[in-house]
């Protein structure tokens, strides 16, 4: 998509800091998802081990900080953003349709 030169809009790629704020909160909650298992499996370690849980679950803990860390990266980010943007490009589109019409 073309920008319109004089358009009062701000280029679609631009994020606001509430849609900044949004990836992060997307990124965030996505890591946990994606990790929802290793952490089920370190809580369940925890229970049973109680005040243990550092020394009786040092492998599932890994398990988990290794997931979290491996999907704490910038190109997840990058991925919420994108779909911001994606979804900043059909609104515009939409509005030119209406505005066309």
């Amino acid at each position: 998509m073309v920008e319109q030169i004089g358009s009062d809009d701000p280029p679609v790629w631009l994020l606001t800091p509430k849609e900044e704020k949004e990836a992060f909160e997307n990124w965030r909650v996505n890591t946990w998802k994606n990790c929802d298992d290793e952490v089920r499996e370190f809580a369940e370690c925890g229970k049973l081990a109680g005040y243990g849980v550092w020394f009786k679950c040092r492998d599932s803990s890994k398990k988990m900080k290794d997931c979290i860390k491996k999907h704490q990266t910038s190109e997840y980010v990058d991925i919420e953003r994108d779909l911001i943007i994606q979804r900043k490009i059909k609104k515009r589109q939409e509005q030119q349709k209406l505005n066309n019409q």
